[in-house]
């Protein structure tokens, strides 16, 4: 896994969740990465109307995702949480969002602060978008492998966004890979240890990433 490739999906959710979930299933299995990333509740949105449809609909799509043979995450709502999930072959990490912006805490429940889970001998942690703000993580995930941020970032503070994830990713020294919602009309990236990288400007791409350039890095400037 030290050049692996990367698929960001800027995903563009409907109103219509079958479909999401049949075009989400479509682009995993039609994929040459080693993993893909979707941006936080691509299936349904934040369709706070239809609420209770919106939690059912997340417990069927968990399972169906489930059954496929591919690695990916992305957030799903259940049981009124705002769950990150990494699949491969099967559910391998799964943790609610703790913070929580605002009307999302007049709906949602209050999950676990963010960790760290092991991934193909890969450290990986996770950042579910406003959670991306708050630096005491950036402290736990310094020297991690990969750090993965879906995120349903609004466009007017898309810039915070970038400038966010580029900072984490030189503070950490670690692989960050963010992904946007395209409903927002915004951005996704991949940021190296040296803050280098790629801006999504498509509604998806596959990019290269190379974490021995990350533990080079690492060696050389000793800031951990």
């Amino acid at each position: 896994m030290q050049n692996s490739f990367v698929e960001i999906v800027n995903f563009k959710t409907t109103k219509d969740y079958e479909k999401n979930l049949e075009e989400m299933i479509k682009i995993i299995k039609n994929s040459p990465s080693s993993f893909l990333l979707f941006p936080e509740v691509s299936l349904t949105g934040f369709d706070y109307e239809n609420w209770e449809k919106v939690n059912e609909f997340g417990k069927r799509a968990v399972e169906e995702l489930s059954k496929i043979n591919k690695a990916f995450g992305l957030t799903i709502i259940e049981d009124n949480k705002n769950y990150f999930y990494f699949f491969d072959k099967g559910i391998v990490y799964k943790r609610a969002k703790y913070n929580l912006f605002g009307y999302e805490k007049r709906y949602f429940k209050i999950g676990s602060r963010p960790d760290i889970f092991e991934w193909k001998g890969l450290k990986v942690g996770s950042l579910i978008c406003f959670e991306l703000r708050f630096i005491e993580y950036w402290e736990k995930f310094r020297g991690v492998d990969i750090i993965l941020v879906p995120a349903r970032w609004g466009a007017e503070r898309i810039g915070h966004f970038k400038t966010l994830n580029k900072a984490l990713a030189l503070s950490t020294q670690s692989q960050v890979i963010a992904v946007n919602s395209a409903n927002e009309k915004a951005w996704g990236c991949s940021c190296d240890a040296w803050g280098e990288g790629v801006e999504l400007t498509t509604q998806s791409a596959i990019y290269k990433i190379d974490l021995e350039k990350n533990k080079k890095i690492q060696k050389k400037l000793k800031i951990f």
